[in-house]
């Protein structure tokens, strides 16, 4: 054996000694060290026997940790020239892919699901029952026309209910009405509840009353305010013409008016759910970071810089969540028209709903209602992710 021999089997054999003492201490080297020792003593099987970096196992012995890393050893023999030799090859795997058997659930585990359960359970039952075999039902029906009184008899007609509501006038003037309505609505609502919310969020005394006050009309029933309603707005003996007449104004016919029937039931709709929208949008002020306003104030901004640039822009979810409730509330309105004017007079206040009832209970064309609250559906579902789409959140905090 030539001296440069001997010399690279003795630089070996320091680096198997060094390697041995550092796995007996525990020590773990960096990836790049080992990586650059690795490419300079070259592949492993060019090694001599027994050159190999141990590895460290972790404390349930069953895999090893080695540079972040989840590996198995594996001893397994390998032919060479000089014959057979054993070495150990590591396996490595990442820790990410390293297959770990589930724990069986605990009892604890098992009691928290079945009490969730046992909650979640009716309100699911009722969803199913009252929501979606409705919904199911109601499509079937579209597509058959029968009587209530008969439903025996329902004969399958296709598509021919949706054809007829194109052929008629009827439920394009429903669509109509019940359009104007829900825009009437939503044009009211939003800026008269943002500006109460306003008022509410100011330091003034009594709030809790005051918003009493204002969500009273909210928790009300709907019959009681039609009802209620109706009187106020007499042609004859109603407290508003009482009023009107004071300031020398002729007594008005409101509901009896084709012209003054559906604003009235706007107005009617407008004094019941501002409380709700000002109540909506005082919790997202309330959620507002003071900081903002603050910062703002001391850069000079006015308050009214400060609502139009700060305000209203952290407030866009809010107000798409406030737009998507009224319009689809005003779209789904029954009560006014059935208790007020029973979509009178000469249909300027059929609302579509109103139109569904009738066409189905009293008209006795249950498939055609169907097929008409089919369309209100989708029409709905339609503007809903329309709103959405043009108000969604451009702004976070």
């Amino acid at each position: 054996m030539g001296p440069a021999a001997a010399a690279r089997t003795e630089v070996r054999a320091v680096r198997q000694a060094r390697h041995r003492r550092a796995a007996r201490r525990g020590l773990r080297r960096r990836p790049g060290r080992a990586d650059g020792r690795r490419r300079e003593e070259g592949p492993a099987d060019a090694r001599p026997l027994g050159h190999t970096r141990q590895p460290q196992l972790s404390h349930r012995g069953e895999t090893t940790r080695w540079s972040g890393m989840a590996i198995d050893p594996v001893i397994s023999l390998r032919r060479t020239d000089a014959g057979m030799s054993t070495s150990n090859t590591l396996t490595a795997a990442p820790a990410r892919t390293t297959a770990r058997a589930r724990k069986p659930a605990t009892r604890r585990q098992k009691r928290d699901w079945l009490f969730a359960a046992g909650f979640l359970a009716p309100f699911m039952i009722l969803l199913l029952i009252f929501q979606y075999v409705p919904l199911m039902l109601m499509a079937k029906n579209s597509v058959y026309d029968y009587s209530l009184l008969n439903p025996a008899a329902a004969k399958f007609v296709g598509l021919r209910n949706f054809a007829d509501m194109i052929e008629y006038e009827d439920a394009a003037v429903s669509f109509g009405v019940t359009f104007l309505f829900a825009l009437g609505v939503v044009l009211t609502v939003i800026p008269i509840a943002f500006l109460l919310a306003l008022f509410l969020n100011s330091k003034l005394p009594a709030r809790g009353l005051v918003r009493t006050m204002i969500m009273l009309p909210v928790v009300t029933s709907a019959v009681v305010v039609a009802t209620m309603w109706s009187f106020l707005l007499d042609p004859s003996n109603g407290l508003v013409n009482g009023v009107l007449n004071l300031f020398g104004i002729a007594n008005q016919p409101f509901l009896t008016s084709t012209g003054q029937a559906l604003p009235a039931l706007v107005v009617m709709t407008l004094w019941q759910q501002v409380g709700f929208g000002a109540i909506l949008f005082l919790a997202g002020l309330q959620g507002l970071p003071p900081e903002l306003t603050e910062a703002a104030r001391i850069d000079g901004a006015t308050r009214r810089q400060v609502l139009w640039n700060v305000t209203i822009p952290l407030l866009s979810r809010t107000t798409l969540f406030v737009v998507v409730i009224m319009t689809v509330f005003s779209l789904q309105a029954f009560a006014p028209a059935f208790l007020m004017t029973q979509g009178g007079p000469q249909e300027a206040t059929n609302l579509v709903v109103y139109h569904i009832y009738n066409t189905a209970f009293i008209m006795q064309q249950a498939g055609y209602a169907s097929a008409l609250s089919v369309v209100l559906l989708l029409v709905v579902l339609a503007i809903s992710m329309i709103q959405m789409a043009l108000l969604r959140a451009r702004w976070n905090h």
